[in-house]
């Protein structure tokens, strides 16, 4: 399986092999990445389908197989069948209401027999109906917006690793399967963005305190053999801070926040982000504090160059470091290129954990391609790497997947 992962790789950097395709690409991607300073404030859930105002969506079917699993998660390991629904509707005031829902069904769980599965795996994986955005967003005036229901605010730029996008949880019940940008659930906040010269002043009330959503018991992901009662989420309304600034070449921005997702102490954190872009190269570093009981502060670097055509290759280290003793890294090089006009993309990201890259990990492979207008698949697979006791219970979980997605 790590063969054929360094396989993919090689051949997606080989396509770089003709010279004048590399020196046309110095120049490639630069609009794209200045756009990329703005902080994305949108859903991963948003359909790419611009619509004045309608119904859009898709139908989705997944398979995923497990070679080297146990009993009951190994071989056919899921068949799940989704349903995406997105609204929206834009007002003649400018204004516009935005709601997207997915559900979806595994029926591996009935295949393969539901005796076999614990209750608290088949309540979580089995099925779902979940909302996901539900707001309302427009311009009060020329220097001020708002946006206030169920969304995603994104803070920093590292689309793998985790440093000051703090304000939203993440669905990790499949680790490793997708990015995050595909893992953050929508929580409702009151979200105002108020204009002056290059600066953005963003004061945010989160109204709705959700927790991330983790491997139930008796998953494949959860190997541990003691039920461990999930914390509640707290009711309660806390406040965040953005300020940020776009200049020629580089942007900053500062955050604070109030994290009280459980009945423990509140939590401050305090970040920054700075982004620098030269030529074909982006820059960027992201830091955070947490004021809890154990003092906690993580950093990250990272750079991406774009020089390529048609690829755009990543490396992100951070180190989290409690209480100025323990001291754990994350690395994480990614590699992705377009081909055939766009419509195929071949990725690989490997993220290991570890100052010697020696704790564990997983690299994934996939390639998504589009087989006509709305109809795309995405192939691949994951291979989890042993080397400390996180990773060493799931090693042998590596999956291969295919997913077929209709949009209508």
């Amino acid at each position: 399986m790590r063969l054929l992962l360094a396989s993919l790789l090689t051949f997606v950097l080989l396509q770089a092999e003709n010279l004048d395709d590399v020196l046309e690409g110095f120049d490639d991607g630069t609009e794209e990445l200045m756009e990329g300073f703005e902080e994305e404030n949108s859903s991963s859930h948003t359909s790419s389908k611009p619509q004045n105002s309608g119904l859009t969506g898709s139908i989705a079917q997944e398979v995923a197989i497990s070679p080297f699993n146990e009993q009951p998660h190994h071989a056919l390991s899921s068949l799940k069948s989704s349903l995406f629904l997105d609204y929206e509707h834009k007002f003649d005031n400018g204004f516009k209401f935005k709601t997207n829902a997915k559900a979806y069904y595994d029926a591996i769980y009935r295949l393969r027999g539901v005796e076999n599965y614990t209750k608290e795996e088949r309540d979580e994986l089995q099925n779902e109906v979940e909302l996901f955005d539900a707001y309302v967003e427009g311009s009060i005036n020329s220097n001020l917006d708002m946006k206030i229901g169920r969304q995603v605010v994104v803070w920093g730029r590292s689309d793998t690793i985790r440093v000051t996008d703090v304000l939203n949880p993440i669905d990790n019940r499949r680790p490793g399967m997708v990015d995050i940008e595909d893992l953050r659930l929508p929580v409702a906040m009151a979200k105002f963005d108020y204009f002056v010269d290059n600066w953005r002043i963003t004061p945010i009330a989160v109204l709705e305190q959700r927790l991330s959503k983790n491997p139930p018991f008796g998953s494949a992901f959860n190997p541990s053999p003691i039920k461990v009662n999930d914390p509640e989420a707290q009711s309660k309304v806390t406040p965040a801070l953005s300020i940020g600034g776009e200049f020629s070449g580089w942007d900053i921005n500062f955050y604070t926040a109030q994290l009280n997702q459980t009945k423990e102490s509140d939590v401050n954190m305090f970040g920054t982000a700075l982004n620098i872009l030269q030529g074909s190269w982006l820059l960027k570093s992201e830091l955070a504090y947490f004021d809890a009981a154990l003092k906690e502060t993580n950093g990250l670097l990272g750079v991406e160059y774009n020089g390529i055509a048609d690829t755009l290759i990543s490396y992100d280290i951070a180190l989290k470091k409690v209480d100025t003793q323990k001291e754990s890294y994350q690395h994480a090089f990614r590699v992705s290129s377009d081909f055939i006009n766009a419509t195929l993309k071949a990725n690989y990201l490997i993220s290991l954990f570890g100052s010697k890259l020696d704790e564990g990990g997983f690299q994934r492979a996939w390639v998504t391609y589009d087989i006509a207008d709305g109809i795309n698949t995405n192939v691949g697979l994951v291979d989890y790497i042993g080397g400390s006791s996180r990773f060493d219970s799931v090693e042998n979980n590596d999956l291969l997947f295919m997913n077929a997605e209709y949009n209508f």
